[in-house]
């Protein structure tokens, strides 16, 4: 999702998108530490999704596992392609891992939320986005400023979140599910083929006219030496079994 309005225009009306970003996470902020302090239920989960929204932007860890899903060799995986795609392409992508959402359970509406409190304006989200991972429902969501989500295309974005975070998340492969969204987006800033894209069905065949005639005429001629052949070869054997006689 784009979520960023354009003032190149205006500075200063960049400086107060700002601020007003600011004040609207400070007043969700508020509203998840009042939920937490009387929600005894859900205050594990709603703390969680505070703690990310509180947590400093990840300029150059990358990576925020608040679910804990993430080993220390898949992390060291995860963060090298990060570094090496935004040293290359200039697209910066950011990871959250959770275990569950209770206050915003929708994970695109939270990692809006995400991105837009780590980057509040258009000059400093366009070429940003966010990978959001929930264990709980096996299920992610995709922010991005306007560059980046053009860049990756929705083709790559709907596979990551319908086939493999879904396929992965349900054999409980953390480490690869996340990987391999990384890699999928990561060829799309770059302008390759998505690697892990669906494989095409074959296209069935369409006979010609001339070997639908070809087959034809096979299956005839195979037809009359059934036909023809099969009381000729009735005689020759009562033949052979009289002379016997």
């Amino acid at each position: 999702r784009a979520l960023f309005r354009n003032n190149n225009n205006d500075d200063d009306d960049i400086g107060r998108e700002g601020e007003r970003g600011k004040g609207k996470m400070a007043l969700a902020s508020a509203g998840i530490a009042a939920l937490v302090a009387t929600s005894p239920i859900s205050g594990a989960a709603i703390a969680s999704e505070f703690d990310v929204l509180e947590a400093p932007v990840p300029e150059t860890s990358y990576i925020v596992d608040d679910g804990g899903i993430l080993s220390k060799a898949g992390k060291g995986a995860i963060k090298g392609k990060l570094i090496e795609l935004e040293k290359t392409t200039g697209y910066h992508l950011n990871v959250v891992t959770m275990r569950k959402l209770q206050f915003t359970p929708d994970p695109f509406e939270f990692s809006d939320k995400v991105l837009e409190n780590w980057y509040p304006t258009l000059e400093q989200g366009n070429n940003k986005g966010v990978l959001l991972i929930i264990t709980s429902t096996k299920e992610g969501g995709i922010s991005g400023g306007p560059s980046f989500l053009g860049k990756v295309g929705d083709d790559i974005l709907d596979g990551v979140i319908s086939e493999t975070i879904p396929s992965l998340a349900a054999e409980e492969k953390w480490n690869e599910a996340t990987l391999k969204s990384v890699q999928r987006i990561e060829a799309g800033l770059q302008g390759k083929a998505d690697p892990f894209a669906p494989k095409a069905k074959k296209a069935r065949k369409t006979l010609t006219q001339e070997e639908v005639k070809g087959n034809f005429n096979f299956l005839f001629a195979a037809l009359a030496v059934i036909i023809i052949g099969t009381p000729l070869a009735q005689t020759v054997i009562t033949n052979v079994m009289k002379k016997d006689e």
